[in-house]
Parts: C-alpha cells; structure tokens; sequence
C-alpha cells in the first residue's frame, strides 16, 4: 500500500529534473527562435515567453505553474 506509492513517487521525481527540450542550449534548437508582436501602445507579447524555459535547458520543476505543482505531488 503505502510503501508502493512511496516507492513510485521516489522513482518518478528524476523525471521533474530531466532537461524537457533535447536541442536546448545549441544551435539548431527550433523552439529558441523567437517571434513577437505589438499593437498600439499594448505591451509586446512574444513566443519567448512561453519557449525560454524549455530553451534554456529547464526541466518539469523548473516551469513556472507545472513546476510548483510537480514538486507537491512527487518528492
């Protein structure tokens, strides 16, 4: 019962630190290219703000709202 829930949340916490985007940090990264737009005198708004995390090389728990949520469930 609760040693086999234990043991699974053990086992799958190295998964909320694994690097998500493979080609992060090099040159043919498809994610890293970037694409904004602005209206008006609105704010600019960007691609990069959804893409940076994964292109830097960020993992699961390191997503600004999946991250959080992640480390609560799985140790």
């Amino acid at each position: 019962g609760a040693g086999a829930l234990g043991g699974v949340g053990h086992a799958l916490g190295p998964l909320t630190r694994l690097q998500l985007d493979p080609l992060a940090n090099t040159g043919v990264d498809p994610l890293d290219n970037g694409l904004g737009t602005q209206v008006a005198d609105f704010k600019p708004v960007g691609t990069n703000l959804v893409t940076d995390h994964l292109t830097k090389g960020g993992a699961v728990a390191d997503l600004p709202v999946v991250g959080p949520l992640s480390q609560g469930l799985v140790p």
